[in-house]
C-alpha cells in the first residue's frame, strides 16, 4: 500500500550545492572576462617592446621558461630560470591574489625559502640592490625584501597607475621594465647574486685532512 505524501511547502526551498559561492556573478564580472583577451594583449605588447630594448646577451645562464600557472591569474609576463635552478627573474605585470593594485615589475626571486634566507642573512641581497640601483637610469629604485620566510629577494615595482599620465603610457612603462633589467645585467648584479646562491646551494666539498683520503 502507496502511503500518502506529506503536504509540498508553499514555496519550493532553493538547495545550493556544495560549494557554492555565495557571490553571485554580476554584470561587471563578465564584461571583465570579455576585456581579458585585450588587456593581456596589451601587456604583453609592453614586454615584447621591453625585450627588444635589451635582453639578456645569449651567453647569459639564464634561460625563458615555460609559462607557470600563475600566468593570467595573479600576474602575466615572462620568466628566466638558471640552469641549476637557483634563481628566478620575472619581468611583466602582477597583482597578486589579495586584490593588489597591478604593478609593472622586475624582479628576482630564489627558488627555495632556504636559499632566500640563507641569502638576505649574509646581506646580499642589499648589497645586489644597491649595485643594480646605481646603473637605474628611471626616476625609480630597486627595493630588497627583508622578511625571512619568502622566495622574493630584490626587484623595481611601480604601479600601472602611474603610467597613465604619459603620453604613450605602453612605450613608458616598457622602458622602465627594460630599464631595471638592463640594470641588473650591467651592473653585474644579477651574475653576483647567481654566484653566491650557487655556492650556498651547492658549496665545494672540503680537502681531506692530511693522512686522510
Amino acid at each position: 500500500m502507496i502511503e500518502p505524501s506529506s503536504e509540498l511547502p508553499s514555496e519550493p526551498q532553493r538547495i545550493l550545492a556544495s560549494g557554492t559561492s555565495a557571490d553571485p556573478m554580476v554584470l561587471e564580472d563578465l564584461v571583465a572576462l570579455i576585456r581579458l583577451p585585450g588587456m593581456f594583449q596589451r601587456i604583453r605588447r609592453v614586454i615584447d617592446r621591453a625585450r627588444l630594448q635589451f635582453a639578456l646577451p645569449s651567453d647569459s645562464p639564464f634561460r625563458v621558461m615555460e609559462p607557470t600557472s600563475a600566468q593570467g591569474v595573479t600576474e602575466f609576463g615572462d620568466r628566466w630560470c638558471d640552469e641549476g635552478h637557483h634563481l628566478m627573474l620575472f619581468l611583466g605585470m602582477t597583482w597578486g591574489d589579495q586584490g593588489h593594485d597591478p604593478i609593472w615589475e622586475v624582479r628576482i626571486e630564489a627558488t627555495s625559502v632556504a636559499l632566500a634566507d640563507a641569502l638576505r642573512s649574509g646581506g646580499w641581497t642589499q648589497l645586489a640592490s644597491r649595485r643594480a640601483e646605481s646603473r637605474f637610469s628611471e626616476w625609480d629604485r630597486f627595493w630588497q625584501e627583508d622578511c625571512k620566510g619568502v622566495t622574493l629577494l630584490l626587484g623595481a615595482s611601480a604601479a600601472v597607475t602611474r603610467f597613465f599620465e604619459e603620453t604613450d603610457a605602453e612605450q613608458t612603462a616598457a622602458d622602465y621594465l627594460s630599464g631595471a633589467l638592463y640594470s641588473l645585467h650591467a651592473s653585474g648584479a644579477l651574475d653576483a647574486l647567481l654566484g653566491v646562491a650557487q655556492s650556498l646551494a651547492d658549496p665545494a666539498p672540503q680537502s681531506p685532512e692530511p693522512g686522510q683520503g
